[in-house]
């Protein structure tokens, strides 16, 4: 936190700035949509099979799972504590029931559950304390408020599943999707394009406070006319989204309470799903324009594939992705979002033998003119323009070996079961985030990785540099970096084949159907689609997932279960390495 100021007066300065901020960022979309005009998408394509017009009662297990389930997190609002609720939770159980029904009943709000205590939070560590537009707000809120926006999350989640209608693209606050595979659908469009001798052209975009600036009218408008949402559900959304208050707190000290009158709530669980249902029209926008898209949240990947060797061709893709981005600007005007022109980073991935026949390409993104980066940073992964992830490779080895270092300094007075845990937090899970990327890298990078986890073994046993490795891995039962990417893409796939993954994973899998009665017809086999190039297609999803699935044993592809099958590809794989 600052320092400067104290904590009372830095409260309220983080109060006014977090207000300020929306209130510039709203009048300034309003003085631009009075110049150019609000344009508003057609939401034709969208046709609602059911409305949801009522919220189920729920029962008093639903409720006791949910509470149980969550984590002991406590909020000063809450009249006790989260772990001691959850010791009394038999006695207060029926409460805490008919509290949920009684407010999903009648379509209100308690005005107790709408008043949030704000923690300001570093963006990401580095950034300069003492600056508060580095701080972004975060709701703490009661912690029954949290089991009410629960349960209508279930009943809503229901509502759009059943009637297909999420944004196909989107893969925040969804069950069996995450940063993971939504980089995974991307790399290996990406690297497909590549080996079929083409290029692409990936467009990032950055929004500003794009929780904050929503406007409440236009959200109801939109979860009635596109989502379907009518009635009490409709009801109790508005009560949810109206006469909401926030305060800052810093250090026990408060801020004057504030009336949100637009915004969803960073921190709540109905706020993000809001946010995501809000802006699901910029999915038609790119559609409409033909660009393949991917959205994390309010992480927008747009991209386009070319034949670079055209110049006719290059030129039309530009123009169609500069079209794409006017109307999603134009939009965002029109519902109250803010795109940073400035911010937003291009980047045009490419062969080395393709990359003569381009010059440095630039896209117009309203005032400003982009040009095309060699690296970009895309949902915490580093992605280069030729695709061979040696940069996120050394970004891993780099950030894992400053952990170890500080977990070495200690480890003198550390037991080595709490070594293990530390070197499990803070290097294997970098060692681990999104390596189902890293399949067919080459084996100079894969080995930089590897001896991050052989100096982390060396860590927790105390064994000496110049022993060998493999005994101390097979004691720590540890798979090698090679073997943990493919459990990884592996898993993705199992997955896959029992609906246990986004619809956009199992689009790119396609299982062996013989044209005759074979006995392989029961094998389980995938297609492997024909790849051109090592580099590229060899590496890309699509070809590598089935490649990997057919290699397996049998017994291993006919697991019933996902943690048989984790079981039984672990042992698989420690036999392959660790046989003698």
């Amino acid at each position: 936190m600052p320092t400067d100021l104290s904590p009372n007066q830095l409260a309220q300065e983080f109060s006014d700035f977090f207000v300020n901020k929306i209130e510039n960022i709203r009048n300034g979309i309003n003085s631009h949509s009075q110049q150019t005009g609000n344009v508003e998408v057609s939401l034709s394509d969208d046709q609602l099979v059911n409305c949801l017009d009522h919220l189920e009662p729920a029962t008093e297990e639903e409720v006791r799972e949910i509470i149980r389930k969550s984590p002991n997190k406590s909020c000063e609002l809450d009249p006790l504590p989260t772990w001691l609720l959850k010791e009394c939770l038999d006695e207060l159980l029926p409460l805490i029931t008919n509290i949920v029904n009684s407010s999903m009943k009648s379509g209100s709000v308690p005005k107790d559950f709408k008043s949030a205590r704000i923690r300001p939070l570093l963006k990401k560590s580095g950034l300069d304390q003492d600056l508060l537009k580095n701080y972004r707000p975060v709701s703490n809120l009661p912690f029954i408020s949290k089991v009410l926006e629960k349960v209508v999350d279930k009943r809503l989640e229901r509502h759009l599943s059943e009637n297909k209608l999420h944004e196909g693209f989107q893969s925040a606050y969804r069950r069996f999707h995450s940063t993971e595979s939504a980089l995974l659908k991307v790399q290996n469009d990406i690297l497909q394009s590549l080996d079929n001798n083409c290029a692409t052209v990936l467009v990032l975009l950055d929004l500003s406070a794009a929780f904050d600036t929503i406007d409440h009218q236009t959200l109801l408008h939109r979860l009635e006319n596109l989502f379907g949402i009518k009635d009490k559900p409709l009801k109790w959304m508005s009560s949810y989204l109206s006469d909401r208050f926030q305060t800052v707190c810093v250090n026990g000290q408060l801020s004057t309470p504030v009336h949100m009158t637009y915004s969803v709530p960073q921190g709540s669980v109905l706020g993000p799903k809001n946010y995501i249902m809000y802006t699901k029209p910029v999915g038609n926008i790119c559609r409409r324009h033909g660009l393949q898209h991917h959205f994390y949240a309010d992480d927008s990947q747009l991209y386009l594939s070319f034949k670079p060797t055209e110049a006719l061709c290059v030129s039309e893709t530009l123009q169609r992705i500069e079209g794409c981005l006017a109307d999603i600007m134009s939009w965002m005007h029109s519902n109250m979002l803010k795109l940073n022109e400035d911010k937003t980073e291009v980047i045009l991935f490419t062969s080395k033998r393709n990359a003569k026949h381009l010059d440095n390409v630039s896209v117009k993104v309203g005032n400003s003119v982009i040009r095309s980066t060699s690296c970009v940073r895309n949902l915490g992964t580093l992605l280069e323009s030729n695709m061979d992830m040696e940069q996120q490779v050394n970004s891993v080895c780099r950030s894992a070996y400053a952990q170890l270092r500080s977990i070495g300094h200690i480890r003198q007075y550390l037991s080595s079961d709490a070594t293990k845990t530390l070197v499990n937090s803070l290097v294997t899970s970098r060692l681990d985030y999104c390596n189902a990327m890293l399949n067919g890298i080459p084996n100079t990078l894969m080995n930089k990785l590897q001896r991050v986890q052989n100096t982390a073994a060396r860590i927790i046993t105390r064994t000496s540099r110049y022993s060998h490795i493999t005994p101390v891995l097979k004691e720590l039962h540890w798979l090698p970096l090679k073997y943990r990417v493919q459990y990884k893409t592996l898993t993705f796939t199992y997955k896959a084949l029992h609906d246990q993954s986004p619809e956009y994973i199992r689009d790119l899998l396609k299982v062996y159907k013989p044209s005759r009665t074979l006995r392989s017809q029961d094998s389980l086999s995938l297609v492997v689609p024909n790849a051109r190039t090592v580099m590229f297609g060899n590496r890309s999803f699509s070809h590598a997932a089935p490649t990997l699935w057919n290699a397996l044993p049998i017994h291993i592809r006919s697991a019933t279960t996902l943690g048989a099958f984790k079981s039984l590809l672990k042992t698989h794989f420690f036999l392959l390495n660790y046989s003698d």
